[in-house]
């Protein structure tokens, strides 16, 4: 350091000491003033000591010490008689843990100690602001903005001001001077990590609260310096406890919650935050390096490397303890190369992200595909614990679940708790418990029994489980409630709810007791067990209960444990007992007697319960009750009471026919108490094992219909497991005859009943012959098919319960395993089929099954699990991925990925990895797939059965053809090979032109150890232009083909085969396509959809579902429309040819206004506009003829002082002179007035006038001619002459309003003269509205059909191709690409036309909008892609360019792919877009140019349900609707027309609204005329291309069979209403 830096740094250094030691704070605790601080410093030299300390190599707190000596022992009444540094080392710990350290701490010491602290603190930050960063001694805490949005911001500022004012990092920097272990290195080594690690991850979007980690981290191990003295062996393992006791003083929860639990043991625990994965993780690779002169050395390790040191370390390492260490050692590998995928960087050489190339999950091998789906499962466990960890978040999915009306809705937030309520908090928990003893009313039993069970299991897991080893004597608080607590308060509310509840629901809630006390029992340690059974016997004291409580209270015996159970605590139940059967009720006398059946079969005959029992069974009445003596005679033979045989009819019992006949009809009748029916199954079970006679499909078919028809839950159980244990008495003609009736039950049932079907219909199932259950397995797959979602995921379900214990199904018969196995994947793929559901409903529960029912089963082995795992490892993958449409989505994926995650974390621990075999080739099959076909499917079938993995590639380069929307294909082709192994759909992201060898050398490049075949019919082979090229390295023709022939082609000449195999240099295998197959085509698919048959032999079934309820491909035409030149020509005149002067004049003698036409051509500086019309052979039908005048000329012209200043005063630039304005009555042409004129002003505009006067000096102005020009916002002047109307419009901001109406509308709609008579007439309606937003400023009207053709000449001329189409297709070299809302669905004459779907999309709060791709196409980067694949340069065209939204947003695309732009050619460019496109240097060209544009309107997105912009939801519309807005009231308030009145646009939306509803009654009544139907929103895309709904919010849905005229009309209304405030 130089003399010069070395004294400025003193300097600073001493007037910060100064600050520091003059701060009120610091003197109130001296008890000094600042006078005598100032003092002491200049006495003692401090600019020496500070020259001393910073001389030295590194600062230590030995160095500051010797330098304050002096000072500090003016602070003291005597000497201390010990090392000063270890001294204050024990007084700053007793300060952080009163307890912990025995010395005594003199108060004649503190102020030395408080100054020497502070003077530290002085010279450590100097260190912190001088020395590079070292990151085993230096913190960098968040920062006030990473935590500004944190639940936890307050809790982390007062963890960092603990800490200071602890003095915490002092004392870990005393304690690297004296004693042998460096904690700092540690400390500060797991924050650095930590959050190096968390500040990457948070970049990654993945949900961290840096707040949080980082006060967890650094102070993780603040617990270390609370252990004592005889605790100090013991640190690793106590410091835990000290470290939570110090937050919970410090009121840190949050925080202590993590710091506390950063133990790798902690990894056991399913469900863990992030930010507590990333602390263990940290700390996992901060270790002792090694020791130097007694010192610790700390390093930093990598996981594998950690992993050994701490193996060495434990203490008494068995096989077990080793095994349970690298099943969590797994876990954190697992959450490290999660984290390396996110490209984050974990070997600290940057701080930075990697950018990672996220493969496609379709091109991931089986390796990858696991990696892929513990990554999905992390993620999504992640995201759930952020969302249940904070509690406003927490409270939130509450009230979701509350609010869920479909009990599916219900069961998915309570698997949802019961996969993650360990880690809840006990405040967490109880209000879990609060919400679930709720659902204790809810109407479906299923769910009832489901929060009952969950209710056990919180309580016995609600107590605070120190899994830690504790201090002695140390007892841990059980917080604000003990479990016991708990307990006896829902007890309480279960046996006696409160009075205000309905006796209904108290039954419903009663009859869960049971539910409750299984879950607790089942669940809880021997010692907590007899806790808890305290807590329900103290209930049974008092027998003075209503009849329905004393029930409930004797059915719950059942569960009891009793061999855990104290002989007076049986005394208690059993007076309870004699006390209730006082009432007259057969249902408690049941209830009674079952009890005592289940107490003689569990305890040993005793003589004083002897005399209890036989005084309870004289007491009941069982003489006329036969259900009443089977269970008397039941627990008389457990305890031999041989004397209680007489009070049984045994041989009516176990003898008579009849009776069983009383017992099915008593079963039957709905006032049979439930627990009559439960005995009698029992009853009837015991007769079809004793009677050999008995017929068992009689008795089992009672079972089923008890399954089907009971409105008890325990009776269809107990029902259903009784029909399965008779199964195998059944002959198999029996067993197909139970299923097929409960199938029906699934089919056609009450869903509250038929769902109990499944559990026992797909075990029953597996007792059927082979043939007869493939035979049953085909009935599922047409259940599988039904709209009716009820029935598929009743379907789902049965298929989960078949493959649950289908590895019996071997025991039942024997069969050849290759069939065994193929119908595995079957079931397997009927599974999957509902996870490619489009039903969200459907595609939850097959989630469900797949989690729960297969990888979640404790019934499947890992291995029978792993072959499941085979073949559905890479469709979960795929099919996950896009399946989260909403949060209840979210909540079945994150609970079944967790149950996938675990079996192969149990796999992997078990066997070490997966030994899959994949197929070695790839088949890459191209084709458009609108739809994808049977046809299409079998050939793909075919391809895989030959040893191959199939990639379905969606090919965008059919450009001719009209296809679908991307991910719409996409959806029916995910849809229809979700259930076929090995058949994928190729990545949307890398496309694959045929033609262009780049991309086929990156196809091949992709499966770099795979032979790569194309697939392709002969066909294409043959008259394909890529293959008539000449062959280049990686072209087409180089590569392996499969070829598909027709029946038809397989009879061709040799010759020809030859011919075709001489165009390809690869290997060729031929593929014959069978008969069936070959009928299948796209135009009979699409002729059928028209006619509303069915499809379902054309393509898959659940597509055709799909496609009907969305629909698609309605009077959709299959090849995109070729634009002609239009007949329609205009042309502009500078002056007055010959020629033009004798077509003019030929004009006039047909024109009423002859005279009129004459004297405007003969005007020396007049320039003409003409139409000509091609159907009458090019005739000009139209002329206006306009000059330029000047100020000077005003009065010359007018010949009146008050016109010629109005217009002065009124204009600022050039001024156009129209003197006439005159159309032929003879044209077709519509509004050729409009087009003329628009054409003659948007001329002058593109000359820098400004300013437009419409005068004929002679003749008149007709009514038409009058009409357009308000149209387009001229006005009268008032002082015009009466001889020589004037009108005026200025001309410097216009508006631009295209008219497009018919380039929406389908055929053939669109060509019908009603409709385009009202298209015509609500256009003028919108037109004259606009006039009056900015009253005198130009309106300019552009006819889309106009603007259409004149680009067909424009990008025609600039592609060097003729207009029209060539006989033999030619193309020019360069693409045309629409990427605006132009030009959709046609193609320009012999130019490649490829349109990048682009869509202005609205937040919901329309706030904001950003440009992306269009609803149901690719995401515009591989719309980009794929225009790059057909390596030409490229002609964007848009119909306007102004602010330029769209060309901004694609800009920065286009140049990353590196497309070449040759031009841009636009309808209409304003000054302001031709700016912007020389600040992108980009050649741009138009139709029109607007030096200055106000605003624009393309008249279809102001019409409700016709079009609009989009807007950004969740939830998706039906039947092909897009959720849109209408930038007019009353859908919201149109903030871009500043400066307009309120009245005004009230006035225009009142019009759009009301044009809207005329323009779709006309198209309503045209489509009932058309189709004998009404057109309802359902069928709405029928008639408009792109139809719309405006956006309700997402709360308000739609009612597809009304209208869309009948909802313009309420939104009428609701403007009408809103007329007070606007007006």
């Amino acid at each position: 350091m130089g003399v010069f830096m070395q004294k400025k740094s003193i300097q600073d250094l001493y007037h910060n000491l100064i600050d520091c030691l003059t701060d009120r704070r610091f003197l109130r605790k001296m008890r000094a003033t600042k006078k005598s601080m100032l003092l002491l410093l200049k006495q003692d030299d401090w600019k020496a000591n500070i020259k001393f300390v910073i001389q030295q190599e590194e600062i230590t707190c030995e160095n500051v010490l010797s330098v304050c000596l002096k000072t500090m022992e003016t602070f003291c009444q005597e000497k201390l008689q010990q090392n000063w540094l270890e001294y204050i080392y024990q007084y700053i710990r007793k300060g952080l843990f009163q307890e912990s350290v025995k010395i005594t701490i003199s108060p004649y010491y503190e102020k030395a100690i408080f100054f020497y602290l502070e003077v530290l603190r002085v010279f450590l930050n100097y260190e912190k602001d001088t020395k590079p960063f070292e990151r085993t001694r230096d913190f960098q805490f968040a920062t006030e903005e990473e935590i500004s949005e944190s639940h936890y911001a307050e809790e982390y500022r007062r963890f960092r001001k603990c800490i200071k004012n602890q003095y915490f990092y002092e004392l870990m920097r005393i304690g690297k001077e004296i004693m042998p272990f460096d904690s700092l290195a540690h400390i500060a080594g797991v924050h650095y990590i930590a959050m190096h690690t968390a500040r990457q991850i948070v970049k990654t979007n993945v949900p961290v609260d840096l707040g949080l980690i980082s006060g967890a981290a650094a102070g993780h191990d603040i617990g270390k310096y609370g252990c004592k003295e005889e605790e100090v062996k013991r640190i690793p393992y106590l410091h835990y406890y000290y470290t939570d006791l110090w937050c919970k003083i410090n009121l840190l929860p949050a925080i202590g919650h993590i710091a506390a639990n950063h133990s790798t043991w902690d990894l056991e625990l399913e469900d863990l935050p992030i930010e507590s994965l990333i602390l263990i993780y940290a700390d996992f690779r901060v270790k002792t390096k090694c020791w130097e002169n007694g010192k610790e050395i700390m390093g930093f390790f990598s996981l594998e490397d950690s992993f050994q040191v701490i193996l060495d370390k434990l203490d008494n390492v068995d096989d077990a303890k080793e095994n349970r260490y690298r099943h969590v050692y797994a876990k954190l590998k697992d959450f490290e190369n999660y984290m390396i995928s996110l490209g984050v960087n974990v070997d600290f050489s940057t701080n930075q992200l990697t950018m990672k190339l996220q493969k496609d999950k379709a091109i991931l091998n089986m390796d990858q595909t696991v990696e892929a789906l513990k990554y999905m499962a992390i993620e999504h466990n992640i995201s759930l614990m952020h969302r249940l960890s904070h509690e406003v978040s927490f409270g939130n999915i509450l009230e979701a679940a509350r609010s869920a009306k479909n009990w599916k809705n219900s069961r998915a937030y309570l698997n949802i708790f019961e996969e993650y309520f360990t880690y809840m908090t006990q405040k967490q928990k109880t209000m879990t418990l609060n919400f679930l003893y709720e659902l204790l009313m809810h109407r479906e039993g299923d769910i009832r029994r489901q929060a009952a069970d969950l209710m056990g299991n919180i309580i016995v897991n609600y107590d605070e489980d120190y899994r830690k080893e504790l201090p002695k004597d140390v007892k841990i608080s059980l917080g604000e409630h003990t479990s016991q607590e708990l307990l006896t308060q829902y007890l309480g509310l279960i046996i006696e709810p409160d009075h205000k509840i309905t006796d209904k629901h108290k039954r419903w809630i009663g009859y869960t007791l049971k539910i409750l006390l299984e879950s607790v029992l089942n669940r809880c340690s021997n010692k907590k067990g007899r806790k808890y059974l305290s807590c329900l016997l103290n209930f049974y004291e008092n027998t003075n209960r209503e009849e329905a409580t004393l029930f409930i209270m004797l059915d719950a015996l059942l569960l009891l444990p009793l061999r855990i159970i104290k002989e007076e605590e049986i005394d208690i139940l059993l007076y309870f007992l004699e006390d209730a059967i006082k009432t007259p009720s057969i249902e408690i006398w049941t209830a009674a007697l079952r009890f005592i059946k289940y107490m003689t079969q569990h305890i040993e005959k005793n003589a004083k319960w002897t005399i209890y029992l036989q005084n309870i069974i004289e007491k009941i009445p069982s003489k006329n009750y036969f259900t009443l003596q089977f269970l008397i005679y039941g627990a008389a033979k457990n305890w031999d009471l041989k004397e209680y045989f007489h009070c049984c009819d045994l041989k009516t019992i176990y003898e008579e026919n009849s009776i069983v006949s009383e017992i099915f009809l008593e079963n039957t009748k709905v006032a049979t108490p439930w627990i009559i029916k439960s005995v009698n199954i029992e009853w009837l079970l015991d007769r079809v094992h004793l009677d050999k006679e008995m017929s068992v499909l009689q008795i089992a078919t009672h079972f089923s219909n008890l399954v089907k028809v009971s409105e008890r839950v325990a009776v269809r159980h107990n029902a259903g497991n009784a029909l399965v244990s008779i199964a195998p008495l059944l002959t198999l003609a029996q067993r197909n005859e139970i299923v097929i009736e409960l199938t029906k039950g699934l089919e056609i049932g009450e869903y509250e009943f038929s769902k109990y079907i499944p559990q026992y219909l797909g075990e029953f199932a597996l007792y059927l012959h082979p043939d007869e259950l493939d035979e049953f397995i085909s009935d599922l797959k047409r259940l599988l098919i039904s709209t009716n979602a009820r029935v598929v995921c009743l379907t789902l379900d049965t298929l989960g319960i078949i493959l649950q214990h289908y590895g019996v199904y071997k025991q039942h018969f024997q069969e050849n395993n290759k069939k065994y196995e193929e119908r595995k994947k079957i079931v397997l793929g009927m599974i999957l089929g509902g996870l490619a559901n489009y039903n969200e409903t459907v595609s939850q529960e097959a989630v469900l099954v797949i989690g729960q029912y297969l990888f979640g089963s404790t019934l499947l082995s890992l291995k029978e699990k792993k072959d499941i795992f085979k073949m559905m490892a890479k469709k979960i993958t795929t099919l996950l991925e896009n399946k989260e449409t909403s949060e209840l989505s979210f909540f079945y994926n994150a609970a079944s990925l967790n149950y996938i995650y675990r079996f192969i974390g149990d796999y992997l621990f078990s066997y070490k990895k997966f030994d899959f075999e994949e197929p070695n080739k790839v088949a890459f099959f191209p084709g458009t797939f609108d739809p994808f076909s049977l046809g299409h499917k079998g050939i793909a079938k075919e391809i895989r059965d030959m040893g191959f993995i199939v990639y379905l590639a969606l090919d965008e380069f059919s450009w001719s053809k009209k296809t679908q929307p991307h991910m719409i294909r996409r959806e029916i082709v995910t849809m229809s090979v979700a259930n076929e192994e090995n058949i994928y759909l190729f990545p949307d992201d890398i496309p694959v032109n045929i033609a262009n060898p780049d991309d086929l050398k990156q196809l091949k490049e992709l499966f770099p150890e795979k032979e790569v075949y194309m697939v392709a019919g002969s066909d294409v082979v043959e008259n394909a232009s890529s293959y008539k090229v000449p062959p280049v390295e990686h072209s087409i023709q180089t590569f392996n083909h499969i070829l598909f022939l027709r029946e038809s082609q397989t009879h061709q000449k040799e010759e020809e085969d030859s011919k075709l195999d001489s165009k390809i240099s690869g290997s060729i295998l031929k593929l014959k396509l069978p008969v069936h197959l070959e009928d299948i085509s796209s135009t009979r698919i699409r002729e059928n959809i028209d006619d509303n048959r069915d499809i379902s032999t054309l393509i898959d079934p659940v597509a055709q579902n799909y496609i009907y309820e969305n629909s698609l491909y309605l009077r959709e035409p299959q090849y995109k429309q070729i634009l002609h030149a239009k007949t329609i020509q205009i042309e502009l005149f500078e002056c007055l040819t010959y020629s033009l002067k004798n077509e003019l004049l030929e004009f006039s003698y047909k024109h009423e206004n002859q005279e009129g036409i004459r004297f405007a051509m003969d005007r020396p500086d007049a320039l003409f506009a003409v139409i000509r019309d091609g159907n009458m052979e090019g005739e000009i039908v139209g002329v206006s003829i306009c000059c330029s005048l000047t100020t000077l000329k005003l009065y010359q012209e007018f010949k009146s002082m008050e016109i010629a200043n109005h217009i002065r005063e009124n204009t600022s630039g050039r001024i156009l002179l129209v003197t006439g304005l005159y159309v032929s009555k003879n044209t077709k042409i519509r509004n050729a007035e409009q087009i003329l004129l628009t054409e003659t002003l948007v001329n002058a505009l593109a000359k820098d006038y400004t300013y437009c006067v419409f005068s004929p000096e002679i003749g008149f102005i007709n009514k038409k001619i009058h009409i357009v020009l308000e149209q387009q916002g001229f006005y009268q002047l008032n002082e015009g002459l009466p001889e020589r109307p004037i009108f005026v419009v200025d001309m410097k901001n216009p508006i631009a309003f295209i008219q497009n109406m018919e380039t929406v509308i389908k055929e053939p709609f669109n060509r019908n003269e009603r409709i385009l008579d009202i298209l015509d007439e609500t256009h003028n309606k919108l037109q004259r509205a606009m006039t009056q937003l900015y009253p005198g400023n130009l309106v300019l009207s552009f006819h889309s059909s106009i603007m259409h053709h004149r680009l067909v000449e424009l990008i025609t001329r600039a592609n060097n191709v003729p207009s029209e189409p060539l006989p033999v297709r030619k193309l020019g070299s360069a693409m045309c690409v629409p990427f605006g809302k132009i030009l959709r669905g046609m193609v320009i004459p012999n130019t490649v036309t490829k349109v990048l779907h682009t869509e202005k999309t609205y937040e919901s709060e329309l706030k904001n909008f950003k440009i992306t791709e269009y609803p149901n196409y690719s995401p515009l980067k591989n719309q980009a892609k794929t225009i790059k694949s057909f390596h030409r340069p490229v002609i964007l065209v848009d119909d306007l360019l102004h602010k330029g939204y769209r060309i901004k947003e694609l800009d920065p695309l286009l140049k990353t792919e590196d497309i070449e732009i040759e031009r841009i050619i636009v309808g209409v460019l304003s000054g302001r877009g031709k700016d912007l496109m020389d600040i992108q240097n980009r050649k741009v060209e138009s139709l029109y140019f607007i030096p200055s544009l106000r605003a624009w309107f393309v008249e279809s997105t102001i019409y409700p349900f016709i079009g609009g912009d989009s807007v950004e939801r969740k939830e998706k519309l039906k039947a092909n609707l897009l959720n849109s807005i209408n930038l007019i009231l009353p859908y919201v308030m149109p903030g871009f027309l500043k400066d307009a009145t309120k009245e005004a646009i009230y006035r225009l939306s009142m019009t759009a609204l009301e044009n809207a509803k005329d323009i779709m009654t006309i198209l309503e009544e045209e489509y009932q005329k058309e189709y004998e139907r009404n057109l309802t929103l359902n069928r709405l895309s029928e008639v408009i291309i792109h139809p719309s709904c405006p956006d309700k919010g997402g709360c308000l849905s739609y009612d597809y069979h009304l209208a869309p005229s009948v909802y313009i009309a309420n939104d009428i209304e609701k403007l009408v209403r809103l007329s007070g405030l606007i007006k």
